[in-house]
């Protein structure tokens, strides 16, 4: 046969799998030899696309209703971590970032294509002060901005750690208690031993006691709806640890409490 009809030959019968070298035998098929070149390109394209500076972030949105939080302020803090790129990018950690501001209540961060970060933050509401150093919001949750920031005119709720919630709830029962009767309370106080009292716009002090919180703040204001002439505001403190009744201490002066009703203190 010449060489001409060999090749001519050769080149008419079905292809064969390659022979790995060293294998005497065992072939790879032209299917896996494919794949594996797929593969090793969506590899490297992997390597491409995760590279920070093939798709870099190079915006930060925020989005939010702000009265204490600056939006420069915010996206300040956030372009201050952001490490990688589009499809890397720890946005968990951009998260926690403006989370510690402390009138960040809670934060949002999605990606936006192509080079895009868009953060909805939500802003502390607060609803009292607790104690000298931090405020609570609408759930009772403490947090603590810089004291210059603290807003005017809120209530201030003072009590044991844990009680804050309770605290929160008791003064919004009160509140309501005491709507349409013309007392405004502006600070509640549960002492380490459990005992309730309150302070009033017109700086009553009203002592309430460690027993029947609910019953007592009722008959205070039924007590108060009782008093035409407003004499009880004059009053410089109302004790209502009584059965059936109250004390009361007028302003300017230190005797002892008056009972406007007789009763056993408890």
């Amino acid at each position: 046969m010449s060489a001409q009809s060999f090749i001519r030959g050769y080149q008419g019968r079905p292809a064969r799998s390659a022979r790995v070298a060293g294998t005497p035998g065992f072939r790879v098929p032209s299917g896996v030899t494919t794949l594996l070149a797929l593969l090793v390109a969506a590899a490297f394209g992997a390597l491409h696309v995760l590279n920070p500076m093939t798709i870099p972030i190079r915006h930060v949105e925020i989005n939010g209703e702000f009265t204490h939080l600056s939006p420069e302020v915010l996206q300040s803090v956030a372009e201050n971590v952001v490490r990688g790129g589009f499809f890397n990018v720890n946005v968990d950690a951009v998260r926690r970032a403006v989370l510690d501001e402390p009138w960040v209540r809670d934060v949002t961060v999605r990606r936006v294509w192509p080079q895009s970060l868009n953060l909805a933050v939500q802003e502390q509401k607060p609803a009292a002060r607790w104690g000298e150093d931090a405020l609570l919001n609408e759930d009772g949750v403490p947090f603590m901005p810089d004291r210059s920031t603290f807003p005017a005119g809120l209530p201030a709720l003072t009590g044991p750690a844990g009680t804050e919630q309770l605290l929160l709830e008791r003064y919004r029962f009160v509140v309501q208690v005491l709507a349409g009767h013309g007392l405004e309370v502006v600070e509640l106080r549960l002492s380490e031993r459990r005992a309730w009292s309150m302070r009033l716009s017109t700086g009553q002090e009203i002592i309430l006691g460690r027993m029947n919180f609910v019953e007592r703040v009722r008959r205070f204001a039924a007590a108060a709806r009782r008093d035409p002439a407003q004499r009880l505001h004059n009053a410089r403190i109302i004790d209502m640890r009584y059965t059936n009744g109250f004390a009361v201490q007028w302003q300017g002066s230190a005797d002892a409490m008056e009972a406007v009703k007789h009763g056993e203190a408890h």
